[in-house]
């Protein structure tokens, strides 16, 4: 039997902190994720098959179902009808579980406390462009999640009330937070250095 969510708001405040940090620096890649997500949308209509693993994520995955348990939870307390103010209409079927019902016109349209895997996943596409950079060295195949690429604190689910026994203090959450600069100065210092930009 799984361990029961447990929602801190001290805790998801940290973690919404965190997850914005990460949405800043998701946010250098510029528009990759719109432009990845109409190519998927344009290879699903013509019935393609092909490099469906380069796809859009939340085209082919489904965090909101997969973690249903937690992210009710979490969102419930934020507001109890979320799930009805992000349902929309069926869809066509994707690969795999997707698409996402909080994919909106203009991205996910969950603001806050989003499921952990969507704050901290960087897609193939992501990965290719920090090799380019020098930023990480790194396989390029399929996704990674953050902490795979540098050093973080452990610290997401127990933010999230996924798990239960450890305190997480603030020196944790500015130490997560610290490595993220770290990494977006690497990343900036090599687009202003003449390296590749993304696109």
């Amino acid at each position: 039997m799984g361990t029961k969510n447990v929602v801190n708001s001290n805790y998801l405040k940290w973690f919404h902190e965190i997850e914005k940090a990460l949405w800043s620096f998701f946010g250098l890649f510029g528009e990759l994720c719109g432009q990845c997500a109409q190519d998927t949308l344009e290879a699903m209509a013509a019935g393609e098959r092909e490099g469906r693993d380069a796809w859009c994520c939340c085209m082919i995955d489904n965090q909101v179902h997969d973690n249903w348990e937690s992210l009710n939870a979490v969102q419930s307390r934020i507001n109890r009808q979320w799930y009805d103010a992000i349902r929309r209409e069926k869809r066509v079927r994707g690969v795999g579980n997707g698409p996402c019902p909080a994919l909106g016109e203009q991205g996910c349209r969950i603001k806050k406390c989003r499921p952990i895997t969507c704050t901290t996943q960087l897609c193939s596409k992501m990965l290719v462009v920090l090799n380019d950079l020098g930023v990480v060295q790194s396989a390029t195949h399929r996704a990674l999640q953050i902490e795979d690429l540098i050093a973080l604190p452990d610290i997401l689910p127990d933010l999230y009330g996924t798990r239960k026994g450890r305190t997480v203090s603030r020196a944790d959450v500015d130490a997560y937070l610290a490595a993220l600069q770290r990494m977006k100065e690497r990343f900036t210092e090599a687009v202003k250095g003449g390296n590749p930009t993304p696109h």
